[in-house]
């Protein structure tokens, strides 16, 4: 099972890069020799529209990856650096790409499973704390940021209904889960809110974006959602994730299977 990347388009550069290692001095300290130089912005700055890091959980599939979105008007180049200092991300277009720039970025690490690199390794390679974000505009104005990374992980949402794989009428569905109280370690989160994901489980257009997809964030207080009878379909199948969504960015998905009843 493989999530799919619906909440922002993925910008593909010339060159992206990241990377991890020793902490460097400062964030407009000299670049180490596995770093991309970011250039030092002359005169005024102004503030990202979006900064964002979290993990994402996937409970079914056990794996976890990081995510992270970027936004304002345009960047030729935008570079991002942990709590140490430590360039993590480079992105400079290259060519034509270079002379448009950018206006936004939306990525996602390779999410390996919990057994190939658990969260606690994950979390020891992206500490808590203040990530800054630094860039430099189309016309040369500098770019500053930061996005606050925390390793507050929502625990697995519980759906429970439908259950994985189950045969139901495409008039009357509701979808129900748990509340989601806790971390994955067991202390108590700020919950956001949840975002309930139905995608029909036909690949009827492989190469674009228009695949029937129903994608609804919810209230925190809400554990059950009504499916609109116009989006499902007779005797297809769906994929059903629930992903709790935590203050701080983080996400838990929980992903099942169904099908609806033929007419």
């Amino acid at each position: 099972m493989k999530r799919h990347t619906r909440r922002l388009p993925v910008f593909r550069t010339t060159m992206v890069v990241l990377t991890l290692g020793i902490a460097a001095p400062a964030v407009w300290a000299e670049a180490s020799s596995d770093e991309i130089t970011c250039d030092r912005p002359q005169g005024p700055t102004v503030k990202l529209g979006q900064a964002k890091l979290f993990f994402e959980h996937n409970s079914t599939d056990e794996d976890t990856g990081v995510h992270g979105a970027f936004d304002t008007s345009s960047f030729a180049e935008l570079c991002v650096y942990n709590p140490k200092g430590r360039q993590i991300l480079a992105v400079k277009p290259q060519g034509k790409l270079l002379k448009l720039t950018m206006g936004g970025i939306f990525f996602e690490s390779r999410e390996p499973p919990n057994a190939e690199v658990s969260i606690e390794s994950l979390k020891a390679d992206f500490p808590e704390g203040l990530y800054r974000v630094r860039g430099i505009s189309h016309d040369g104005t500098g770019l500053t940021g930061a996005a606050t990374f925390t390793h507050a992980i929502p625990a697995a949402p519980i759906i429970t209904f439908p259950d994985d794989g189950a045969v139901v009428d495409s008039e009357d569905l509701v979808v129900m889960w748990e509340p989601v109280t806790q971390s994955l370690d067991g202390a108590p989160i700020k919950r956001t809110g949840y975002e309930v994901i139905i995608t029909k489980d036909v690949a009827d257009d492989p190469h674009g974006f228009s695949r029937p997809t129903f994608d609804v964030h919810v209230l925190p207080s809400l554990t059950a959602l009504e499916v609109p009878s116009e989006f499902l379909e007779p005797n297809t199948p769906y994929e059903l994730e629930v992903l709790a969504l935590e203050k701080g960015g983080n996400q838990t998905i929980t992903a099942i299977h169904f099908e609806t009843k033929p007419n």
